[in-house]
């Protein structure tokens, strides 16, 4: 009785957003455990890291999560390796995600939406289930990283900019219609509490709500294997295009060891044909979970039409489309 009492007050958080967003920082802040911190252009979590503290009474479980827009592994395989990271944990293992915080920093509002952004949007709210959005809320990250002055300049056009990410047609708004919260993180504890408090408030008045009718959960359902799909096949069609213009190239030409232009030309030679052995591979990994993904759209259909299907089975078969 005791174990399950304490399973109840656990309130589970996952942390999202690209490298260098502040997510290490925000678990740091809020839990007051020391992580390690990277920055915008090497992570340092490279597998997902849990951290428990207790809040209000109330034991909180931060998911600390490598960071998007990583050369080394795409958003829907990093997305992977996190919910196939999740059930693996005992503390975890039998939960869904409470609540979900997608950090951004600001200092990107200067450059625009980018593409990849708005897929990870799209993504993000194909994974929500119907009243799941209330859940989430996008915290806005690096305003202490902004000079004083430089900082004070620059508020109006990146309030304009966020308004515009919320407004109609923007890369916010249709999660921000369905009740995500925007809020701002001034990289302290206070700040990290406060959004934390608001999103145990929001999760209380969900569950006192009837129209909550599955308290909102998280839920990998056909949409989202629908929007891996989609994102899967640009992404084929990309590499392709990639392997076409490189194949258009003039492979370099290898000398005679014994010629003095060995050395050079060899290296030019060798990255030429490294980089067409990448891109071949990458083509047929693509291609092996595309075909491997529509057998689990298909089964996900017939799945829902006998009732939900749970959480944890749902991440299994997530995990064995990408392996």
């Amino acid at each position: 009785m005791r174990q399950r009492k304490q399973e109840e007050s656990l309130f589970t958080v996952l942390l999202l957003g690209v490298t260098g967003a502040g997510k290490s920082t925000f678990a740091t802040h809020a839990s007051g455990i020391a992580l390690k911190i990277g920055d915008d252009i090497e992570p340092c979590t490279q597998d997902p890291l849990a951290v428990e503290f207790e809040l209000d009474g109330r034991q909180i479980i931060l998911i600390d999560t490598p960071g998007f827009d990583d050369d080394r592994r795409n958003d829907i395989e990093i997305l992977r390796d996190v919910l196939k990271w999740i059930p693996s944990q005992p503390m975890l293992k039998s939960r869904s995600i409470d609540a979900l915080i997608l950090l951004h920093p600001v200092t990107r509002d200067m450059d625009g939406v980018t593409g990849g952004e708005k897929r990870r949007v799209e993504l993000l709210q194909s994974l929500l289930g119907q009243d799941a959005h209330k859940r989430v809320t996008i915290a806005t990250t690096m305003w202490e990283s902004l000079e004083p002055g430089y900082a004070a300049q620059l508020e109006g056009e990146l309030l304009h900019r966020k308004k515009g990410r919320m407004g109609k047609g923007g890369v916010w708004s249709g999660i921000v219609e369905l009740g995500s919260a925007i809020d701002q993180h001034y990289n302290n504890k206070e700040s990290a509490h406060k959004i934390i408090r608001d999103m145990i408030r929001r999760s209380n008045d969900m569950y006192r709500s009837k129209d909550a009718s599955n308290g909102g959960a998280l839920a990998l359902g056909p949409s989202f294997f629908n929007k891996l799909l989609e994102q899967l096949e640009d992404q084929l069609h990309e590499l392709r295009d990639r392997l076409f213009l490189h194949d258009r190239e003039e492979e370099p030409e290898l000398p005679y060891e014994n010629d003095p232009r060995f050395g050079s030309q060899y290296k030019e030679w060798n990255e030429w044909r490294q980089e067409k052995q990448h891109l071949e591979d990458r083509i047929e990994r693509c291609e092996s979970q595309l075909k491997n993904l529509r057998t689990a759209i298909v089964w996900i259909g017939r799945a829902a039409r006998f009732g939900r299907v749970m959480w944890a089975s749902q991440v299994r078969l997530l995990s064995k489309l990408f392996t």
